[in-house]
């Protein structure tokens, strides 16, 4: 995602409701392109330095929750306990099922521009992961191997031996631990802006993770999380943890990526927060994945450009599963 200095007056939320967590990063904070009619004036730039305290709000704040009401008429909403949590999901569609994975800090809603173009050909499963959105947390700290057991008990759940995955962000190092730890459960994998290890982040952005605290991501994302979440008293502990979970993961070795026997496609913005050289690594070391550089995107390249990302991702979803 792109970086800017201090939030836009036009970013401010009116209300926690007019704000949706959908800039997610694994360090400091980067704008994404603003939602058609919000902010169109702001200028798009990659920055050569880090930023301050509180600026990743000004990225979650500069997205629209325009398609949470669209979604809505045609998604079921669901809770089940599993693994310690109360897990809330939605789902739509009809056809092969294909769980959609947000980003760190986010929520499922971060794919209402996919939802509508993908939900006539698959049926969709959308959680939000623990301690994020509408999810509770568990007693411990946060990880990606965690977060992807629970994805993999939800389709337990509903009793889906194998399932297709889109991830961003979060949502595609979750996709990429099922991938090597459930090879059997995952059929086709599409990653949006993943990172194998914390190398892939620039040096700025693992500083910034240093140090950072819940109060480092500003007043709001606490209005946005205690809004939705179950446990609004829990907020400062979770923000920490989603925190300490980027300091140190994802870990996975050159043999776990080498060992992935799903059909991926291994996604990134031309502009991405994730180094270009370590998304080529991710893609060059999976067997027989494939790279897709989206023109003229950021991180949120998904969100930005759903006319060329959704039917990408849908084409590549038709092929044949992998024997």
């Amino acid at each position: 995602m792109m970086s800017v200095r201090f939030p836009h007056p036009a970013c401010q939320p009116r209300s926690a409701s007019d704000v949706v967590q959908g800039a997610t990063i694994r360090g400091r904070a980067h704008d994404v392109a603003p939602a058609p009619g919000l902010v169109s004036s702001l200028p798009v730039r990659r920055p050569t330095f880090s930023i301050a305290f509180g600026t990743l709000v000004t990225a979650l704040t500069c997205l629209a929750v325009g398609c949470r009401a669209s979604t809505a008429a045609t998604s079921t909403a669901h809770r089940v306990k599993l693994r310690g949590i109360s897990l809330y999901y939605e789902t739509e569609g009809h056809g092969p099922p294909l769980l959609l994975i947000h980003g760190g800090l986010g929520n499922g809603t971060q794919f209402d521009k996919q939802r509508p173009a993908f939900a006539p050909s698959h049926q969709l499963i959308v959680p939000d992961c623990c301690a994020q959105g509408r999810t509770t947390d568990r007693p411990g700290p946060l990880t990606y191997h965690d977060m992807a057991e629970d994805m993999v008990a939800l389709m337990d759940s509903l009793r889906l031996r194998r399932a297709d995955i889109m991830g961003w962000s979060d949502g595609a190092n979750i996709g990429l631990d099922m991938a090597i730890h459930h090879p059997d459960r995952v059929d086709h994998l599409v990653t949006f802006g993943a990172n194998a290890n914390v190398g892939g982040l620039p040096p700025a952005d693992r500083a910034w993770n240093r140090t950072a605290t819940a109060e480092s991501l500003g007043v709001g994302m606490k209005a946005v999380w205690t809004s939705m979440n179950p446990d609004p008293g829990h907020y400062r502990e979770a923000m920490n943890k989603v925190l300490e979970m980027w300091r140190t993961l994802p870990a996975f070795t050159t043999e776990e990526l080498a060992g992935i026997r799903a059909q991926v496609m291994v996604c990134a913005g031309e502009h991405d927060l994730i180094l270009p050289e370590h998304t080529a690594m991710i893609a060059h070391t999976i067997p027989g994945a494939t790279m897709w550089i989206v023109p003229g995107a950021s991180h949120g390249a998904m969100r930005e450009r759903p006319d060329l990302v959704n039917p990408r991702v849908l084409t590549f979803l038709a092929k044949g599963p992998t024997p």
